[in-house]
């Protein structure tokens, strides 16, 4: 199964940990993918003061492989991805949204470029945050492609807040699967930037997701007319 690039295709299971914010550099921060050895695989470059938070995975020549971003204005919080360091429609790879609006455990569905219509994702990636337990599966969850866990690698930073633990099953694109992870990351930390906003003005849980839900037809709407960028 590749999807984004056949030079990141295994035959073989590939342990692998994101480290993110590793580094700060002058427009962002960087994090980086590490396999068993502890060898740099990736870089994912996040891009300060950008309005997509726009993210850039490098490989480890620093050559850009593809570019991710989510849209604004949108309630089922959509993230793109598309080839090298473009963002226009006709280099988009895939697109995430979650699920539904309202979620205990966040579900991001998970369409191919090629899938127009969407009725229904080609993966789907289920993650409950606090336990560093996510998977990536397809669609009806009859597969799993990869998962996230606790048990870190031997080279990586022991119990580290910010530190990822993935397994990714044999035959499967691990680009893919990491810069699933890393968006289903930002996800969480958006959901909970909200909440913290919520509870400093004296909102409610059920305050915020009441409101998300009401807006649901609008969001749909801001996704039909947003530009591509």
């Amino acid at each position: 199964m590749t999807v984004v690039d056949p030079r990141f295709f295994s035959p073989y299971q590939v342990d692998l940990a994101i480290v993110r914010n590793s580094l700060t550099v002058a427009d962002g921060n960087l994090s980086s993918v590490l396999d068993v050895n502890g060898n740099v695989l990736f870089i994912i470059k996040d891009k300060n003061f950008s309005l997509h938070d726009r993210h850039i995975l490098l490989d480890a020549s620093e050559a850009p492989i593809l570019t991710f971003q989510k849209k604004r204005v949108t309630m089922h919080r959509r993230w793109q991805a598309f080839r090298g360091e473009s963002t226009s429609a006709k280099d988009l790879i895939f697109s995430t949204k979650k699920s539904s609006v309202i979620q205990k455990l966040t579900e991001l569905n998970v369409f191919l470029a090629e899938n127009k219509e969407e009725t229904t994702g080609d993966y789907k990636v289920v993650g409950d945050w606090k336990k560093r337990s996510c998977t990536v599966s397809s669609y009806d969850g009859a597969t799993i492609l990869a998962k996230m866990h606790n048990n870190h690698i031997d080279t990586c930073i022991e119990s580290e807040e910010n530190t990822f633990a993935i397994t990714v099953s044999p035959n499967v694109d691990y680009v893919l699967v990491v810069v699933l992870m890393v968006i289903l990351y930002e996800v969480n930390k958006d959901r909970k930037k909200k909440k913290m906003k919520g509870s400093k003005c004296g909102g409610s849980k059920d305050i915020i997701e009441e409101s998300e839900d009401s807006n649901e037809d609008d969001e749909e709407e801001d996704e039909d007319t947003e530009d591509s960028d």
